[in-house]
């Protein structure tokens, strides 16, 4: 290949021009050995790569990258955070807020499923309408068409079976009267319920023989308010505790010891348009600041049961009318048959 450098050009000096490889050359050239512990490392991790002291698997790229790539994840958000306004700011953290309180609400909160639901003094049980009558769940019937009516119970002669008194040392005959009541729902995919539960006895040195479940035309709860009746029933069943059986074993003996009743009402036996909760606050008395009694019940409660035997016992001993009925009501201003 002709030469095309240009007839006035410089070649460069040759580094190695003068360079001799001998002996003395050779041996002053230096050595540098990897050590012994170096060797035995190296063949070791060529079949198990190395484990620092903290639990983390050693890389090839080394520490500093596996940090970085760290800090590359766990900061994205913080990076983000640091590029919004100081509006944006407050506007994320008290989202945050508001979700962990809502959440915090869902989970933590107390089981309303299984605590008495009372309402709020102004809270108003509502409006009853009429609707057609339909067996309950349990038992019994519930009385619809009579929502909404006035004076209505089941048995005719409730309202004059209902207690007035007693003189001393003189019976009175049958008596009924409550031990206690109230409004309870225990699980949260049911439906609350209205509780009842009575004492009754013989008011004479004769027992008194009920038919079961108790009286042979079982056991009716009214709820009457401003607007009529807001819940009726009839034929409810009864759980009779503390009485000895008749001999045939049908009903029940009752003495002048007393004996108890219980009785449930179920919500479906409340009129359309009426709160449960509501008509379990307008159960109780009026009071003031003081805890005093400062009228009647908003809504008047009755329990009765009916049986041939009461007006049969009630004859010789010369009471009141009220024929076969026994009733109790939950207004204060009536005193009731037997002192508590």
């Amino acid at each position: 290949m002709p030469d095309r450098r240009p007839p006035d050009a410089v070649e460069p000096p040759d580094p190695f021009e003068g360079l001799v490889l001998d002996e003395e050359f050779i041996r002053s050239a230096t050595v540098s050995e990897p050590s012994a512990r170096t060797r035995m490392l190296s063949e070791r991790w060529r079949h198990e790569p190395p484990v620092d002291p903290g639990g983390r698997r050693w890389s090839q790229d080394g520490p500093a990258r596996a940090r970085r790539t760290r800090r590359s994840g766990s900061g994205r958000f913080g990076t983000r955070f640091r590029t919004l306004s100081r509006g944006e700011r407050w506007t994320a953290v008290l989202g945050v807020l508001i979700v962990l309180l809502v959440v915090g609400g869902l989970l933590f909160g107390p089981n309303r499923a299984h605590t008495p639901q009372i309402a709020s003094p102004g809270t108003r049980p509502g409006s009853p309408r009429p609707t057609a009558d339909q067996a309950l769940p349990g038992g019994g019937t519930f009385a619809g068409s009579k929502c909404g009516q006035h004076g209505y119970h089941r048995f005719p002669t409730t309202s004059d079976a209902l207690p007035a008194g007693e003189s001393a040392g003189k019976p009175t005959g049958p008596w009924l009267r409550f031990a206690s009541y109230g409004y309870q729902r225990l699980d949260a995919d049911r439906p609350g319920e209205f509780v009842f539960d009575l004492e009754l006895g013989s008011g004479s040195d004769t027992p008194l023989a009920l038919a079961a479940p108790l009286g042979s035309a079982g056991v009716a709860v009214e709820i009457e308010g401003p607007n009529g009746v807001v819940a009726a029933a009839y034929g409810l069943p009864t759980t009779v505790g503390g009485a000895a059986h008749t001999p045939d074993g049908r009903g029940w003996l009752i003495t002048d010891g007393g004996a108890t009743a219980h009785v449930v009402l179920p919500a479906a036996a409340l009129c359309p348009g009426v709160d449960a909760p509501a008509l379990a606050a307008g159960l109780t008395p009026r009071t003031d600041a003081d805890q005093n009694i400062t009228g009647p019940v908003p809504y008047t409660l009755t329990v009765s049961a009916a049986d041939p035997e009461v007006a049969e016992l009630r004859r010789p001993l010369g009471t009141r009318s009220g024929g076969e009925v026994l009733a109790a009501t939950n207004q204060l201003l009536q005193a009731v048959a037997k002192p508590v």
